[in-house]
């Protein structure tokens, strides 16, 4: 039996744990809000605000195998302390960007902070609880993330209402010079002696891979897509693409382990993960961007009806353990992109006019496909990878979201500009030409929800057959 004293101590270390994997996040969904405002403070396009975003995802994905590595071999009180220093000052640069240029810069710095923080938060609440306290503890930081969703846009629409977009970073720089402070205080040092191996080549060649694959899509209709640039992008992606895939072949130790996709329910869960965030980004960039130019609503007005999609995440989030008793995560996962479909068809209803309950049924549709899909994804990717590689299954999950998330930011925005411009050129006025390119996004969004739910279905039909093999 754990003294009071001692039970005590492992919920404050939780609470500096968890708040560092909510900060990232929340942070991330902040930014979505004042993208509006950045890009008319810096006289930029949508396309060029959005690598705000884009580095950021960017640069959280690619360091986040590395920093859980560094987890189990460094002091953990360090390294998490550092994480929130990092994100901290990253914060606090992005408040003095004076252009596009410095702000990205200041984001690729706090999210190294944030990729720290994110890729031990649940190892070390898994190293401080057993059994049940453990799978609680994990439900709760689950859950923060889940809040990190809704309060990110609320914080940011307030904060801007009242000063400008450079005051969405203050709370950043605060909580982050705190949570150094106790990270250092209260997290066991914990270090294992043990050599440490790192695939820093392959970690390099992925970093390429995708970031030329993002260029390709986010400026093939700014440059043309046979310019010498794009092609030149294009060259890169392929050679880079074929050497990390030889470079994982070959390294005992790699960042991602081809072996795993073996299984079909592995294989169709991920590339469903990843079609996911093509449609779930759509909206989340461009909505936003849509209340505040086209209904010139505040950015609080623009939080508020956000916050649908939010409240039923998060509720059929909590909800998805029970819910997994009666279904199948692989029927989960299939329900819950049926609802975010219909959601996208109930948005491609808006207009010039402010329609409340279309948007609030839309975001609460999708929302709530979205609690029901993603924890039921993650569960499923986990279950079938092997007993000793679940770490590395769980590392290849967060690659496939996040690079889900860079494409759907890449594609949606160009799809938006490219039919926006169309419509400029056909005559129409600035706003139907933005509901026209948004009204497109969406139509994509829906197809790629489409093609999530049958790859959601063919996981289903997999994990039966292999089940019973």
């Amino acid at each position: 039996m754990f003294s009071q004293e001692t039970t005590k101590l492992k919920w404050i270390i939780f609470t500096v744990s968890a708040i560092g994997g909510f900060l990232a996040m929340m942070d991330s969904n902040t930014v979505n809000v004042a993208l509006y405002e950045i890009a008319n403070n810096f006289n930029i396009s949508i396309n060029a605000a959005q690598w705000a975003v884009t580095a950021y995802i960017l640069i959280l994905s690619t360091f986040l195998t590395l920093f859980g590595k560094l987890n189990d071999l460094v002091s953990r009180s360090n390294l998490y302390a550092l994480g929130y220093l990092i994100f901290a000052l990253g914060a606090f640069l992005n408040t003095f960007s004076f252009n596009l240029t410095t702000l990205i810069l200041s984001r690729i710095i706090q999210a190294t902070g944030a990729s720290i923080l994110l890729s031990n938060n649940y190892a070390i609440i898994s190293s401080i609880f057993k059994g049940n306290k453990r799978a609680k503890a994990l439900g709760f930081s689950t859950a923060l993330m889940a809040l990190a969703g809704m309060s990110g846009p609320i914080l940011g629409g307030f904060l801007m209402h009242f000063f400008s977009w450079r005051s969405i970073f203050i709370p950043s720089i605060i909580i982050g010079l705190i949570g150094a402070y106790y990270s250092k205080k209260y997290i066991p040092e914990i270090a294992h002696k043990s050599e440490f191996k790192f695939d820093y080549f392959g970690m390099f060649y992925m970093l390429i891979t995708i970031l030329s694959m993002l260029m390709i899509i986010s400026k093939g209709h700014d440059w043309g897509w046979m310019s010498h640039r794009i092609i030149f992008f294009g060259i890169l992606f392929l050679i880079f693409a074929v050497i990390f895939y030889f470079q994982e072949k070959r390294i005992p130790y790699p960042v991602v382990n081809f072996e795993l996709f073996k299984s079909k329910v592995f294989t169709y869960g991920n590339f469903a993960l990843l079609i996911a965030y093509f449609a779930l980004f759509t909206n989340a960039l461009l909505f936003p961007f849509y209340t505040q130019e086209v209904l010139g609503k505040s950015p609080v007005m623009t939080a508020i009806l956000i916050l649908p999609f939010s409240i039923m995440f998060m509720v059929l989030a909590l909800l998805n353990g029970k819910l997994t008793k009666k279904l199948h995560s692989s029927i989960l996962m299939t329900t819950g992109t049926i609802l975010i479909v219909l959601g996208y068809i109930i948005f491609t209803t808006i207009g010039e006019n402010l329609t409340y309950w279309n948007i609030i049924i839309g975001q609460a549709l999708i929302g709530a496909g979205s609690g029901c899909y993603q924890p039921s994804v993650n569960a499923l990717i986990v279950s079938v990878a092997p007993m000793g590689k679940m770490g590395i299954a769980s590392g290849i999950l967060a690659m496939f979201r996040n690079v889900g998330m860079l494409l759907g930011i890449s594609i949606s925005i160009s799809i938006f500009d490219f039919a926006k411009n169309i419509a400029l050129k056909n005559g129409l006025s600035e706003n139907l030409a933005f509901i026209k390119g948004y009204h497109c996004a969406i139509y994509w969004a829906i197809f790629f929800g489409i093609v999530c739910a049958i790859l959601s279905y063919m996981s289903h039909r997999a994990y039966k057959n292999e089940k019973v093999h």
